[in-house]
Order: C-alpha cells, then structure tokens, then sequence
C-alpha cells in the first residue's frame, strides 16, 4: 500500500541563527581559544558579549579562521580552513561548500560572524518551516514515528514542490528511487511539537536553498516513503 499524506505549511520563517546550535560551555572555550584570560563570575550575557567583541578585535578574516579552527578543525586542516575563512567574507558556504556534512556547522559559524560583522560577512538565510501531517492511510500512519527517518522526510518536503526546485535538480534519481543516503544533510534538525493520532506537527531546519521552494505553499499531499532496508 502506498503511504498517503496530507500536509499543511502552518509557518514559514527565515532565521538568523539556530536556537541553542551554540552552547554557552561553547562560547567559553572560543574565549579561552582567543586567549581571553579569566572568566570566573562572568554572566552568561557577558560571555557572550565578550566573545563578541574578542572576535571584532580580531577583525573579519581572523574571527573567521578562529571560529571555524574551533567548531570544524576536527575534520579540516589548517590550510584548508584560511582558504575557508576567505571564501565565508563573499560566500554562503553552509549552501556552497562541497561536503554537505558540514553544512549546519557553517551555518553556525557564519551566524557569528554576522551577529560580530553585520556589515562584512553574508546574511545567514536558513530557514524554520512548521508543517501539519496527516497520515490517511494505515501505511502512511506507520511512519509517522517518534523518530522520523530523514530520507522519509525530504520526500515529504519535496512532494510540497515544483520540479525545478534544487531538490529535483540535484536528487531527482535519490527522490524517486529506495536509497538517499544524504537525507540527512539536507534536514538539519527536526523537532516534533505535538502528537495526536495518525497526524503530528513538526519543525524542520534547513538551509533556504532548500526550503525556499516551500514559501508560498499552503497543503499539499503526498505519497513519501522511507529507503528501502538493504
């Protein structure tokens, strides 16, 4: 039986920033990265404030490399990450850069550097939609679960689009066959907000290059499925 799906785009918002994408233990080791010094009885608000104002001192391309040395230097090397620090003055590399992996972890990085250099550094766009889904078949019903399956949940958005959207452009083959083992590169954080029989109300995060092609959709339906298990 083929799962069938109702869906409505209750909200739809651009977004400058993930709420909590960086904690405050993560804004004191940036601090301690910039050498700041002692931040014993500093507030939660000063840490921030003062993370701020180190990363100005540092000026546009230092506070890029200082950011992305602490939250991606686990995966690149250093000279790739002073070519990065370049790229993200003129770039939206949480769109643009080649491994999608790490993607909302750019995002993050360059929601800091805008948030320090509203003037220099691109406006981060990605964006919050809020969806209501309805199961209206017992298949469908069964993958409405607690824990979504993302290959599931990007044919669900993708249903809700036109075939020139970047979803089709880049993964028509993945949309319409058993394997899309990038789903979740594309969805970057689900939160489920309630729960009521075969239907739920979720928010989706992801880059505005991806979502922008929901912005004007109301309802739409949808036939999505999940990969097929090897």
């Amino acid at each position: 039986m083929t799962p069938l799906f109702r869906v409505k785009v209750l909200n739809f918002s651009n977004i400058l920033e993930i709420d909590g994408a960086r904690t405050l233990d993560q804004y004191a080791s940036l601090l301690e990265a910039m050498d700041y010094g002692d931040q014993t009885g500093m507030s939660d608000d000063d840490r921030h404030e003062m993370c701020l104002m180190s990363l100005q001192d540092l000026g546009p391309e230092e506070a890029a490399y200082m950011i992305l040395k602490h939250d991606i230097g686990d995966v690149l090397r250093d000279g790739q990450i002073r070519n990065m620090a370049v790229e993200m003055l003129d770039e939206k590399l949480w769109e643009e850069y080649a491994d999608s992996s790490l993607h909302e972890r750019l995002f993050s990085v360059g929601s800091l550097l805008y948030t320090a250099f509203p003037q220099v550094f691109p406006k981060p766009d990605a964006v919050c939609i809020r969806l209501d889904v309805t199961a209206t078949n017992a298949a469908a019903g069964a993958l409405l679960t607690p824990s979504l399956n993302e290959s599931f949940l990007v044919r669900l958005l993708a249903d809700g689009m036109d075939d020139h959207a970047a979803l089709y452009r880049l993964y028509d083959n993945e949309l319409k066959g058993q394997s899309f083992p990038d789903a979740d590169q594309i969805v970057w954080i689900t939160r489920i907000n309630t729960r009521i029989e075969n239907s739920l109300e979720l928010d989706v995060i992801s880059s505005g290059y991806w979502l922008d092609a929901l912005e004007h959709v109301d309802t739409y339906d949808s036939s999505a499925y999940a990969d097929s298990r090897p």
